[in-house]
């Protein structure tokens, strides 16, 4: 099959119901051998990996597993941790005739040690189908994604609904950054995320990012994704922040450069929003991140967030916060 095949399958998968999952797709692979485009992953060793360090986390992935042990989700895992079982397993049936389709069960990525915050992480999520006939349960389809606290309850609550259409739309954020060729277009990139959320704001919003240590959001050393773009958190914003906030124990973030206009994209001298620039203060002057440069120097980092907010002025209290690890200048 062309790279066509492959999108158009991608793309209906990552809406499809668990039903059509099934019937469409898992059920012709295993019984008539409907060849799937070479762009999908088969995998018999998936359950033994680390999805961070396997997978992009801004994309669904659909991996196919040959032969699936007794002991996937089990026993299985890598150094850094494991899949588990969240959710067994949910027979799913054709919603007209009542006939037993296969099974659906979720697991998830449990790392071995983490000190992130739990309302602001995401977690890898695995949903895992498979046929009902006992000599065919050993070929199973595995749809794989990274996902908020909350759209994991999302997910779990649908999983014991009786319903196996497709959930419905939910809004997301960009996980991580991005680097654009032009770096004064990012503000605008940023600003967009923020449209259309005058009467209704994410369910994962937060309000203390401002008073939290970073690492709390985020592994520096695990997360290769986060050490070259940043990662984005939505935040309730007041008037203290960055002045009076108490911080946490290990220290407190402080205003390093004032609201800086960013240009509007579609009207000429028109301002869009704003953004101002933190930089996180340890309280522990030996608390340090820092590498090591293709000429052996170590070359100290330092915790900045940048935070956009929108020129309106009912929305100046709801912004996008990237925070990074950078170069201490």
């Amino acid at each position: 099959m062309a790279a066509a095949d492959y999108l158009g399958i991608r793309n209906e998968l990552k809406g499809a119901g668990d039903e059509l999952i099934l019937s469409r797709y898992l059920k012709p692979m295993i019984e008539t051998g409907a060849f799937w485009p070479n762009q999908f992953k088969e995998d018999a060793d998936l359950f033994n990996k680390n999805p961070s360090k396997e997978f992009n986390p801004e994309n669904t992935i659909f991996v196919i597993v040959n032969p699936r042990t007794e002991a996937c989700g089990k026993t299985d895992g890598c150094e850094y941790g494991s899949w588990r079982i969240m959710a067994r397993d949910k027979l799913i049936k054709n919603e007209e005739t009542g006939k037993l389709l296969g099974f659906k069960k979720i697991l998830k990525f449990c790392v071995k040690k983490t000190t992130r915050g739990r309302e602001y992480k995401r977690s890898w999520v695995m949903e895992e189908y498979r046929l009902p006939n006992p000599k065919q349960d050993h070929y199973v389809l595995c749809k794989i994604r990274l996902l908020f606290q909350t759209e994991i309850s999302f997910l779990l609550a649908k999983h014991f609904f009786y319903s196996s259409g497709p959930l419905p739309p939910t809004q997301s954020l960009p996980s991580y950054g991005i680097r654009l060729p032009n770096p004064e277009e990012e503000g605008a990139y940023y600003l967009q995320h923020l449209i259309g959320y005058e009467e209704e704001w994410p369910s994962y919003v937060t309000n203390d990012v401002y008073c939290m240590h970073p690492a709390a959001l985020v592994d520096p050393y695990q997360d290769h994704m986060f050490a070259e773009l940043g990662i984005c958190i939505f935040t309730n914003r007041t008037e203290a922040c960055g002045y009076t906030d108490r911080g946490c124990e290990y220290g407190c973030w402080r205003i390093m450069e004032g609201d800086k206009p960013i240009s509007s994209i579609m009207v000429m001298g028109d301002t869009f929003g704003y953004m101002r620039v933190f930089k996180f203060c340890e309280k522990d002057v030996k608390a340090k991140h820092s590498y090591i440069d293709p000429y052996g120097e170590v070359v100290l980092l330092t915790w900045i967030m940048e935070e956009y907010r929108l020129a309106e002025e009912d929305m100046k209290d709801k912004v996008l916060c990237v925070i990074k690890l950078r170069e201490v200048k």
